[in-house]
């Protein structure tokens, strides 16, 4: 990730400070440097005392690519300075105000307020981003301590994965769910995160799928064969998987699409007769090599997968099924699919013919396994009328407490929430506006999609 460093001075006081005062601050503009390039190649324009240096720093920006924006001030400066190094780069914006001192000592005078006045230039130029509809993370604290390093690695975490939806389009094959009117986003709605979606048809994946060569197939099907457990699928249905997964890939990769969604009950994956199997085995290849898909044609769910997967390093794909009462948990799984980086430790990742869903051409490969015990949480995204910024991101902390549920033939958890028992908090899930669809993300993840969402500048609903 390219960071785009920006940084503030002020000299209006300078005759009033002692000698050396803007060395101190390029010095602190330099640690800061320096705790950033732990996330990515820092770009810095130097510091920004002018307009012209203004202009300069949005030049660097663009010609260098930033991902991201770390706007990052010495002392208080005007904020139009910023405002306009920001003008050329639509990339995230992470402000921080990181105190070289949490302390404010009782012989505190004028000459100290202007050396410290970090916090006055970082809230005039918050309030420049909010009058723009600019959105933004924010992380305030002490320089170097655990704390606010911490809140930095969940807004730094939060501006890769808004990067990773809007970097790359997102691939759809095949057109939603007939009447799965839940899943839908229209162009607008996408518009409003910056994310971009292009169409693979049913002709392009026939044409793909049957130009994968015999040596593409043999080389996926032991690269399959290293890592899971073929034992119960044939020969024959493993080859017709690994061929669409070969084919799936090289259009993604050929196209630069950065995980999407497949429709796999329609005429581009089970009814058509180019390929008529359905495409579990390939997603779960392209999640496990960083690019989620969902199933259905669902969009806002593929978006929720790739934010999840950034954060986390995993998220699978999943639909919150029955609640069982007694035990205060709900069941989550999905019908042959997943993110093989998120499995429990030494679980086997098993191969079926996914009979359930057969299509024109047999059945296709299902992928099982269990899910790790510990802290979890799940994620839904929506948009929605009325929702700040067009969307609601719902999050729903809790722990995976088992993975027992094998004949299910996909991967599958146990899932308890943490906030309250599991009747009221599913009523609380689908209050909040969460689709039939979700991801199971490891670890709990409440501040880091909190920082997503201020970045997106959408609604956070937390179950």
């Amino acid at each position: 990730m390219r960071i785009g460093q920006l940084s503030v001075y002020f000299g209006l006081f300078d005759e009033a400070m002692p000698a050396g005062f803007r060395e101190t601050r390029r010095q602190y503009a330099t640690a800061v440097g320096e705790l950033l390039a732990a996330y990515g190649e820092v770009v810095d324009p130097g510091l920004v005392d002018s307009m012209d240096q203004a202009v300069h720093a949005a030049e660097v920006f663009a010609r260098e690519e930033v991902d991201m924006v770390v706007f990052a001030p010495t002392m208080a400066a005007p904020p139009a300075w910023a405002e306009q190094a920001l003008s050329g780069a639509d990339v995230p914006v992470v402000v921080l105000g990181a105190q070289e001192s949490g302390v404010v000592p009782d012989d505190y005078d004028t000459e100290m307020a202007t050396a410290r006045s970090l916090p006055v230039g970082l809230v005039m130029f918050t309030n420049v981003l909010v009058r723009n509809g600019c959105p933004f993370a924010s992380v305030v604290g002490e320089l170097g301590t655990p704390e606010m390093s911490a809140t930095l690695d969940q807004a730094m975490r939060a501006a890769a994965a808004v990067t990773a939806i809007r970097r790359r389009p997102i691939a759809l094959v095949g057109q939603p769910m007939d009447g799965y009117s839940d899943v839908l986003a229209t162009d607008g709605d996408l518009a409003r995160l910056g994310v971009r979606v292009e169409a693979i048809t049913a002709p392009e994946l026939s044409e793909a799928y049957a130009a994968v060569t015999e040596a593409h197939v043999r080389r996926e099907i032991e690269e399959v064969q290293e890592v899971a457990d073929a034992e119960a699928v044939s020969g024959e249905v493993l080859e017709r998987s690994c061929r669409l997964s070969v084919a799936l890939e090289g259009l993604c990769d050929a196209r630069g699409l950065g995980g999407g969604a497949v429709n796999c009950h329609g005429p581009t994956l089970r009814w058509n007769p180019g390929v008529g199997i359905t495409a579990c085995l390939g997603v779960s290849r392209m999640s496990e090599r960083g690019s989620p898909f969902a199933c259905t044609g669902d969009i806002p769910t593929a978006i929720a997968l790739m934010l999840g997967k950034a954060v986390a390093n995993s998220a699978l794909y999943c639909e919150l099924y029955q609640l069982d009462l007694p035990g205060n948990w709900i069941l989550v799984a999905n019908g042959g699919e997943g993110d093989y980086s998120g499995r429990a430790p030494g679980s086997t990742i098993r191969l079926l013919p996914e009979d359930h869903y057969r299509g024109d051409n047999g059945p296709g490969v299902a992928v099982a396994f269990e899910m790790p015990v510990g802290p979890a949480t799940l994620v839904s995204l929506t948009p929605a009328s009325g929702a700040a910024g067009g969307w609601i991101l719902v999050v729903a902390e809790g722990e995976v407490i088992g993975s027992r549920h094998h004949h299910m033939e996909g991967p599958n958890a146990m899932f308890r929430f943490s906030s309250a028992p599991v009747a009221e908090a599913y009523q609380r899930w689908c209050q909040a506006g969460a689709t039939h669809h979700a991801a199971l993300l490891p670890g709990a993840r409440r501040g880091d999609l909190g920082a997503v969402a201020d970045l997106l500048g959408i609604q956070l609903a937390a179950v």
